[in-house]
């Protein structure tokens, strides 16, 4: 008898932990992009159309949505971000929605990113609110967030859902951020000729060419290497002092030879080349 108890009781307990493990109508969902140097990132539910009228019946007008479904969705910055015009800090956030029939949506940023749906919710904890407006779009099955419109600096996150989409545009300080790396960089003190020649090429990329040169002439310094030789080739042509270019050009040719590196060697040969003819 008391094996069977225990028999009855295990095969309980395996059957109420397998009945857990069931399919969600609106499953979890997450989206990850890189923007610049920032991860931004998306955790949200994925409700589907099903064949009903989502805005202005399933989704009210003019009354706060969750913005997918269970789980409030989550926003997660890994630096500061400009959204609505306001800095958003680096950390965890809610996403909420009021849909409007005619005119802006208003999206809501919100600092509790714990929230169940719209329970417990805080208009004090709002952190911005975004008139976004509601385009007509190509039909959506399944709520859909993600990104679109990205550079450097900025991007935006979309929200389509049945027969509309909406974009809230925000922007990142790539420039700021990439600045400060390498401030902490120099001041680790590590492998600075590749230090130097990769912040060359940035600050070459940004058409800061006076500060771009100073850290290739600070790397070949230290080291002189054919991958920093030919990133001050490249400033100084895009500097417009072509000779110079040429010359600098053939001597990281020499260097990517004698480093058996034939791969660069070749691409830094095509390069002046060209240069040569223009």
């Amino acid at each position: 008898m008391k094996k069977l108890i225990i028999s009855l009781a295990t095969g309980i307990f395996a059957f109420t932990a397998t009945a857990q493990e069931l399919p969600k109508p609106s499953p979890l969902s997450e989206v990850q992009q890189k923007v610049g140097l920032t991860s931004v990132k998306i955790e949200y539910s994925r409700p589907s159309a099903k064949g009903r009228t989502i805005f202005g019946e399933l989704v009210p007008y003019d009354k706060m949505w969750r913005l997918g479904a269970n789980m409030a969705t989550k926003l997660s910055l890994s630096t500061p971000a400009t959204i609505g015009g306001k800095e958003v800090a680096a950390g965890d956030y809610s996403m909420q929605a009021i849909p409007a029939e005619n005119g802006d949506w208003t999206i809501i940023i919100n600092s509790d990113a714990e929230l169940r749906g719209l329970s417990g919710y805080d208009e004090k904890k709002d952190i911005v609110r975004i008139n976004a407006k509601a385009m007509v779009n190509s039909f959506t099955e399944t709520f859909t967030m993600g990104f679109d419109k990205l550079t450097n600096n900025s991007a935006v996150i979309t929200i389509q859902w049945e027969k509309l989409r909406i974009d809230v545009p925000f922007t990142v300080n790539t420039d700021k951020i990439a600045k400060d790396n390498i401030a902490a960089a120099i001041k680790k003190g590590e492998e600075l000729d590749k230090v130097y020649s990769t912040a060359a090429s940035y600050y070459n990329d940004t058409k800061d060419y006076k500060t771009a040169l100073m850290y290739a002439d600070k790397s070949l310094k230290i080291k002189k290497t054919h991958q920093a030789m030919f990133t001050k080739a490249r400033i100084l042509k895009a500097k417009g002092d072509k000779a110079a270019a040429i010359k600098a050009g053939k001597e990281a040719m020499e260097l990517a030879t004698k480093s058996e590196s034939k791969g660069w060697a070749n691409y830094i040969k095509g390069n002046v080349e060209k240069w040569e003819k223009e």
